[in-house]
């Protein structure tokens, strides 16, 4: 009799933990390599610490000759191998094949040992634990976030279980049904075994339900159920089936050529309720007349998740998806009555983004032939569509022509007939996973390339896709001209290189170990297409290299790029271009005019460029204390542009013996320049992008008549003609000049300081001078009243000094200094030379300005007297220092400009100054510190033991 059964189930199920098998990501010139007509676009990058720890497995693998496994990148289903030939082998399974306990991986073992409360397996990458009876919690398992998942028994607490290997079996949770729950690789199989007719029609498994705590429900594309956690983890449920004992069926398989149907049922917020009953009436009716039912029937609803799923599709049930189902480890394919299936596999490739493909295999195994008939099948690339979907869903993108069938990966495959043994199939999927990189999921299609013709085949679930692959290089980065040095240029603004031989590099990288190449292409920049030269750096180690294009022509516009190769791949795409052209031609003297007309020493005037070359870049400018000569003079040390470096920074950059200016549109500029004595000239010299620089070009800083400029108005300044005293000095020295009046300012001598200190002078008389080494070790300095000058404005100091002996450490002659940041020294150094400073703390707005810095030179006499004279000239943003006796000459010179801030240094100027063991303890003779620029005609009064000002 077949009687009609109604069987209610809620999520009685397989359940694997959300993410289980998520993506792991995976750990001299020489001719250039041919390169590729098309290059593609790099695609999304695994992460670099993967491919870091891909490369050093590398490197002990080439270094060895022995594979080695990337242990960081192992998973329960991924395996990342490091290969002596440089590239790696990435192996990913669809179910778990490795456990990791106490820190090392072991096989699963699905066993079931007592585990606290629970059953649970030996070794499992899924953590799941069964009941051990006696109350009405059924089952857990552990969302990869570590979320439990449980099920709870509605019908009354659970009988003691019989454990056997990996199955709890709790008879009778119903008369007439045992439930077994089973330990898989993928999680757990809840399946409940229908002993008999009498059971299957009972009331209450009419009503059977298993409540779930700690996920809700939905439906996806496929119809199969979604289950979520709370921290969003998720858990797929394929379409509930149920079969019956022919054929050798049992709670784990279906027979081999037993019916696999499905269930009719309604997926809820919190599980699927099933009408089984129903669905046996309706499987009975289309059953032959002489068909019946084999008891114990089987009804296995499951749950599955992560990347990697296995499914096929049936004609025969056409809105059904068999997605990973429970504990059974069959997928079929082929044709047997009204039974039409093609099967699927889908595994994560998101590692091998980006990396080049070398070959692909997917390792099956056939476990029986369920219909006889030799026929072939095919292997094809698909989708990707959701996991699960049905025969209705699969047809239908069929019709529409969106399934995504690749065509045949490699020749179809016939296979044994009959009676065959299990059997291990590999599939060369290379030009599959090739045509997939770059995607989340890869999905494989199995199906029979003759639809008419009867044939039946099982598969296991279980399966692995070895992928051999190598990382592509990385685009070379970091390009530059080299020689002559210049950064690249644009289609609109080359760079210009003032050499024909140019050379040229990029820095190449690869995410694996060992060497690399790197392939220059030149071409004219009127015709990108055409490669004028090519150059390759030959195989290398990682980094920067370089190769030169030669014999360019002058004029013309060119542009690079680089590509890399390691002997398997180019890079995923090129560099960008970098531009130059070429230019050895000086550019033309610039024109200078000034609408000054008259000239002081240290007075600053206006100066104006034009007439230049188009091209140039900026304009090195000196002022030299002479008049106007012909040829011009050696353009000064710091001045010089070269063709094979870097061009000079030119924005008002201030150096020790020149200054720099950019120019303007068609070369112009504006200069601020101050004659620096009777007689001086202005010398510019023009420089292009190139870095070819022409001679300089003079303007004279005088009257065109030859008149000189004009002294500088000294007579706001102040000296101590101590020459002209008597010893004893007194303790209160008064001001020498003349003109100063109520402004003079007196130089006071400390107490206790010895002041009849005389010495023979040239021409040799006796006159007192201060000696540092009279002062007391506890005074301070020889100093003056009043703060005799502003520092932030061009003045002179100057004295008369005679050294003891070379100092062991540097010696400070004068110094003054404030409130603000800048201060005024004058030195006796340890190397024998003197030094006129002024310096401050740096400040981040001066931008590395010159602000603080030091001229120095000259020799130190120990047995005459020298006049030792330091300027400020703001003028001309230079300090300098000259030495003399009868004769002063320049001995030093350093850039200055004032920083922000108060530099006016605005305390009195003190001579040997404290601390006793720096101050300088050598004589000290005439001290003079006036506002203003000093020329030579006033120079050489203090030479001869004068006042400089105007009387």
């Amino acid at each position: 009799m077949r009687a009609r059964t109604t069987i209610g189930v809620l999520l009685g199920s397989v359940l694997i933990a959300s993410g289980l098998t998520s993506a792991s990501a995976v750990i001299g010139q020489s001719a250039p390599i041919a390169h590729p007509g098309v290059v593609a676009q790099a695609a999304s990058s695994p992460d670099p610490a993967d491919d870091a720890a891909v490369a050093a497995a590398q490197e002990i693998a080439v270094a060895t000759g022995e594979p080695v496994i990337v242990e960081q990148l192992t998973t329960p289903t991924e395996l990342v191998t490091a290969l002596p030939n440089g590239t790696a082998e990435m192996e990913i399974s669809s179910v778990p094949v490795r456990v990791e306990q106490g820190g090392a991986w072991v096989d699963p073992d699905m066993d079931l040992v007592r585990d606290g409360d629970w059953y649970a397996p030996t070794a499992t990458a899924v953590p799941v634990r069964f009941s051990m009876g006696g109350g009405d919690t059924l089952s857990q398992i552990r969302a990869d976030s570590g979320e439990w998942i449980t099920e709870v028994w509605p019908h009354g607490n659970l009988p003691t279980p019989v454990v056997q290997g990996d199955t709890a079996t709790y008879p009778e949770v119903i008369p007439g049904v045992d439930l077994k729950l089973v330990a898989t690789r993928t999680g757990k199989a809840s399946i409940f075994v229908v002993k008999n007719e009498t059971a299957a029609g009972s009331a209450q498994l009419a009503d059977l339900r298993v409540n779930v705590e700690g996920a809700t429900l939905d439906t996806n594309a496929s119809g199969s159920a979604v289950a979520e956690t709370g921290s969003g983890a998720t858990l797929v449920a394929g379409q509930p089936l149920w079969w019956d004992s022919s054929d050798g069926g049992d709670f784990r398989e279906p027979g081999e050529t037993a019916l696999i149907m499905p269930v009719e049922h309604d997926f809820s917020d919190a599980g699927v309720s099933m009408d089984v009953g129903g669905s046996v009436e309706r499987a009975l009716d289309d059953l032959p007349a002489s068909g019946d039912l084999d008891y114990p029937l089987y009804i296995d609803p499951d749950w599955s998740s992560g990347e990697a799923a296995s499914w096929y599709t049936d004609a025969a049930y056409p809105d059904q998806s068999y997605l990973s189902a429970g504990a059974s480890d069959v997928l079929r394919v082929g044709i047997y009555g009204s039974f039409r299936s093609d099967m699927f596999f889908q595994f994560p490739i998101g590692a091998l983004s980006g990396k080049d493909i070398i070959a692909g295999r997917l390792n099956t195994t056939m476990v029986a032939v369920a219909a006889c008939g030799v026929r072939p099948i095919g292997v094809h690339a698909y989708g990707p569509k959701t996991a699960g979907f049905t025969w209705d869903q699969e047809q239908a993108w069929n019709a529409a022509g969106t399934g995504g069938w690749s065509g045949l990966l490699q020749n179809a495959w016939t296979g044994p007939d009959c009676g065959a043994a299990p059997l291990a199939v590999g599939w060369n999927v290379t030009s599959g996973v090739k045509a997939k990189v770059g995607a989340s999921n890869i999905q494989f299609a199995f199906t029979y390339t003759d639809p008419n013709a009867p044939s039946r085949r099982h598969f296991s679930r279980d399966a692995t896709l070895i992928v051999t692959y190598n990382s592509k290089p990385n685009t070379p980065t970091a390009l530059t001209i080299t020689s002559p040095a210049r950064a690249c240029g644009t289609v609109t603004a080359p760079a210009q290189v003032g050499a024909t031989d140019v050379t040229v590099s990029a820095h190449q990288t690869d995410p694996d170990a060992g060497n690399v190449k790197t392939s220059f292409y030149l071409s004219e920049a009127a015709s990108l297409s055409s490669v004028f030269q090519s150059r390759g750096s030959g195989s290398r180690a990682q980094g920067v290299r370089s190769v030169q294009f030669n014999d360019l022509v002058d004029g013309k516009t060119y542009a690079w790029r680089a590509i890399g190769y390691d002997d398997i791949a180019f890079s995923a795409a090129y560099s960008g271009w970098c531009y130059f052209t070429v230019d050895v031609t000086k550019p033309s003297p610039p024109q200078l005019s000034t609408p000054a007309e008259s000239f002081g020493v240290g007075a600053p005037v206006s100066v104006q460029i034009a007439g230049g070359s188009i091209d140039v870049a900026g304009y090195v400018y000196w002022v030299a204390p002479a008049a106007i000569v012909d040829p011009a003079p050696t353009i000064p040390a710091g001045g010089t542009v070269n063709t094979a470096a870097v061009l000079p920074a030119c924005n008002g950059a201030v150096l020790a013996n020149v200054r720099l200016a950019c120019a303007g549109v068609g070369g112009s500029a504006q200069l601020t320049v101050a004659p620096v004595d009777a007689y001086s000239t202005l010398w510019v010299s023009a420089y292009d992008r190139a870095g070819n620089q022409a001679d300089a070009v003079g303007l004279p800083l005088y009257k065109p008549n030859g008149d000189p400029a004009a002294s500088a108005n000294l007579d706001a300044g102040h000296a101590w003609l101590i020459s002209d005293l008597t010893s004893p000095l007194p303790t209160t020295i008064a001001d020498s000049n003349p003109l100063i009046g109520a402004g003079g300012i007196n130089l006071l001598v400390p107490a206790n300081t010895l002041t009849d200190q005389t010495s023979a002078v040239d021409p040799p008389f006796e006159v007192p001078v201060l000696s540092g080494a009279a002062l007391p070790s506890t005074a301070d300095a020889f100093a003056t009243s009043a703060t005799p000058v502003d520092a932030s404005k061009s003045f002179t100091l100057s004295m008369w000094v005679k050294p003891t002996a070379i100092p062991v450490s540097d010696q400070v002659i004068a110094s003054q200094s404030g409130s603000g940041r800048g201060s005024v020294s004058m030195l006796a150094t340890s190397a024998g030379t003197y030094a006129f400073c002024i310096k401050g703390a740096a400040a981040a707005d001066d931008n590395g300005r010159p602000v603080s810095g030091c001229a120095t030179g000259g020799a130190m006499s120990t047995t005459s007297w020298q006049l030792v004279t330091g300027i400020w000239d703001s003028g001309n943003q230079q300090l300098r220092i000259l030495i003399g006796g009868t004769t002063v000459r320049p001995v030093g010179t350093a850039a200055h400009v004032v920083g922000s801030g108060d530099w006016s240094a605005n305390g009195p100027l003190k001579l040997a100054p404290a601390p006793h063991a720096n101050r300088f303890k050598g004589l000290i003779g005439n001290p003079v510190i006036v506002p203003g620029v000093v020329d030579y005609r006033q120079l050489s009064r203090l030479a001869a033991l004068s006042l400089p000002f105007s009387q």
